[in-house]
């Protein structure tokens, strides 16, 4: 069962992210990177902030533990389609983001129907950061193109680091999963 408020300040400032990422898609689209750095500065700012806010006002809770990771995969999901369009992220990380996405989404839906969300981990904080950050750096300061059907591992240590990243985040995340049996860690 899912508790808490859903109108919160800090859940707000999660739902607020997605649109700020659909303006950096836009934006990156449109070829304006200024405008681009900004809304993606933004949208990891209120990444950085809502949980924070969450726990200085006392209102961490479930919608926020879903509405949070939940806006992170939706900003990162817009994001990473538009620079998989314009050749700034090659196909085989697509793939890995979309894969780990797709499959926490199926195990949270599964999972934890009726139990409560878990808290985020330090490996998720850390992949969502790295591949924040190589998404800002990639879509401003573009490194490479990549070929639409490039599957090979051509990129930088960034990025590899973030994939290294995403892939440990969504270990720990399976293995938290079952070692619960779907309960939260949470207190």
């Amino acid at each position: 069962m899912i508790t808490g408020r859903f109108f919160t300040v800090a859940n707000i400032v999660s739902i607020i992210r997605v649109p700020l990422a659909l303006a950096a898609c836009f934006f990156l689209w449109h070829g304006h990177s200024g405008r681009t750095f900004l809304f993606i500065v933004l949208a990891i700012v209120s990444d950085a902030v809502d949980g924070q806010i969450a726990r200085m006002t006392g209102t961490v809770s479930d919608w926020g533990k879903i509405l949070d990771p939940l806006a992170d995969k939706i900003a990162f999901a817009a994001f990473a389609v538009t620079m998989l369009l314009m050749r700034l992220l090659p196909v085989w990380m697509f793939a890995v983001l979309a894969g780990r996405d797709l499959l926490i989404v199926t195990g949270g839906l599964l999972f934890y129907r009726k139990k409560r969300p878990p808290s985020a981990n330090i490996w998720g904080k850390l992949a969502t950061m790295f591949l924040s950050f190589f998404m800002l750096r990639q879509a401003v300061f573009p490194q490479f193109q990549f070929p639409q059907n490039d599957l090979f591992f051509h990129t930088d240590c960034l990025g590899l680091l973030s994939m290294l990243l995403v892939v440990l985040s969504f270990v720990t995340y399976v293995y938290t999963a079952f070692k619960s049996g779907g309960e939260s860690n949470a207190a």
